[in-house]
């Protein structure tokens, strides 16, 4: 933990340090006049936004004799990194579910995540272990939104439900042990939609010591509000909130609302239609795609034009559209006013999974006493380190498997690739082969290896299990 907390101070402080800038670049990536604007007279449209730099600072930004990259954007990169290192140590080192199965689990969806969303999406993910929705459906209605909310029909009284509340925590605590420090309080939903949200996230601190990040997408409205949650979440050392904003209109209203140093510490994410921000595909907005793919391409040129995207060969030389996903969960999500727990994790938007995650289980919960009873169930039949003999073995249909006469190469969406030499390893060569012809119990291909292979059971157990370590098989 000490090692997360250093990350989180130095994030914390350079982000202090350059407020200011951090604000220039949020304006920068949203409106698409704002360079010739500061070309036509910077100091007035500095002002005019409320970006406290000087035209010094920025000047580089706009004289496109400079080849070079600028030093803003350097800066700019180096907070970044230091907020990567920050959720690599917090959320991939650090805070991991303590039950052994369900880390095997979640580290081979996380494998699975690599071919399925690209090794980009895959580091840069939380993988939380834990979310929860204090609402039924959402007030905003963001028409891109990847989660297709139904509108807002209730809220999760905390006066009311206190106690049951409390238990809840205390079960998931018990069950994902550190895990639960990586716990948000929202998801199809808009957190600030419920009166009692502050008191919920305050709750969460008391049972596991971290105060959980929010993204929002209504701090333009209620500012008082806005600003003490600011202050709260500073005071109990909360490492990241977010504000969604969805119109330049918005982003002008939330910028003279709050201070440049106010706002350092959060994130504010400019989702107009206009932003160098690409969209997830999935949901509300894949809907839209798919009747006027217009808009996805629209969205693929701006990812193209990322860094990670554009000096990557896999991703530069992938047609798949890198951003099929919005989900940061790999763990449960729980709805408190329906008692609905489900287990997920983020995939690439399909017609199967068409909100960007896979639904592994879900159910009802009347009560703490019977959601754990949900989990231990699902300990059973999800939470194993190695394939049980019903299990059925067929690949994930995404994948490119190609059988050749000496490898089996295994590629994902975004050109990862696994080898199995047939010279180097014929006996998984030969297992991975049967595999594809048709799907397998795992008690029968061990049945096969013996039988037609000459492969003792114990052998061909371990070999096929790495393939499973690795999230090649659909449904596991």
């Amino acid at each position: 933990m000490e090692k997360s907390l250093s990350y989180r101070n130095s994030y914390h402080d350079n982000l202090h340090r350059y407020a200011g800038l951090k604000r220039f670049f949020e304006r920068w990536s949203a409106d698409p006049d704002f360079k010739q604007d500061l070309i036509n007279n910077t100091a007035e449209t500095l002002e005019k936004h409320a970006i406290p730099i000087t035209p010094d600072d920025i000047k580089y930004m706009i004289d496109d004799r400079i080849t070079e990259l600028p030093q803003p954007v350097q800066t700019m990169w180096e907070i970044s990194k230091s907020k990567q290192d920050l959720i690599q140590s917090f959320y991939l080192s650090e805070n991991l579910p303590g039950n052994r199965g369900m880390l095997a689990w979640r580290n081979r969806q996380i494998a699975r995540q690599r071919f399925d969303l690209g090794p980009f999406f895959t580091d840069t993910n939380i993988h939380s272990s834990m979310t929860v929705e204090l609402s039924q459906g959402c007030s905003v209605g963001c028409w891109f939104c990847a989660l297709s909310p139904d509108s807002f029909k209730e809220n999760y009284n905390y006066d009311d439900n206190r106690e049951e509340w409390l238990r809840l925590l205390d079960t998931m605590h018990s069950f994902l042990g550190d895990a639960m420090k990586s716990t948000f309080l929202y998801w199809a939903t808009e957190p600030f939609d419920n009166p009692d949200y502050e008191k919920f996230c305050l709750d969460v601190y008391e049972s596991c010591g971290v105060f959980p990040p929010t993204t929002t997408a209504v701090a333009h409205k209620d500012t008082e509000r806005i600003r003490h949650f600011i202050r709260l979440s500073a005071e109990h050392g909360c490492w990241l909130n977010r504000f969604s904003l969805t119109s330049l209109g918005i982003m002008s209203k939330v910028h003279k609302a709050f201070s440049a140093e106010e706002l350092a510490e959060v994130e504010c994410l400019a989702l107009n239609m206009n932003t160098s921000f690409a969209y997830g595909n999935a949901g509300n907005f894949r809907k839209k795609a798919l009747e006027r793919p217009e808009i996805l391409s629209q969205q693929d040129n701006k990812l193209r034009k990322a860094p990670w995207h554009r000096l990557n060969p896999d991703y530069a030389g992938s047609e798949e559209y890198a951003n099929g996903s919005i989900c940061c969960v790999t763990g449960f999500l729980i709805n408190a006013v329906s008692r609905k727990v489900q287990l997920i994790s983020p995939t690439t938007a399909s017609d199967e999974w068409p909100l960007g995650y896979i639904i592994f289980a879900e159910a009802i919960y009347e009560n703490a006493a019977g959601l754990e009873a949900i989990l231990q169930a699902w300990s059973i039949e999800y939470f194993k380190e190695t394939l049980q003999d019903n299990d059925i073995l067929r690949f994930h249909p995404w994948l490119d498997v190609r059988v050749l006469p000496d490898r089996i190469e295994i590629k994902g969406r975004f050109n990862q690739k696994e080898i199995i030499d047939e010279t180097d390893n014929p006996s998984l060569y030969h297992l991975a082969k049967h595999i594809t012809e048709a799907p397998v119990r795992f008690a029968d291909i061990r049945q096969y290896a013996e039988a037609h292979l000459s492969i003792p059971s114990q052998v061909s157990d371990s070999l096929i299990n790495e393939l499973y370590k690795k999230g090649f098989f659909y449904g596991c």
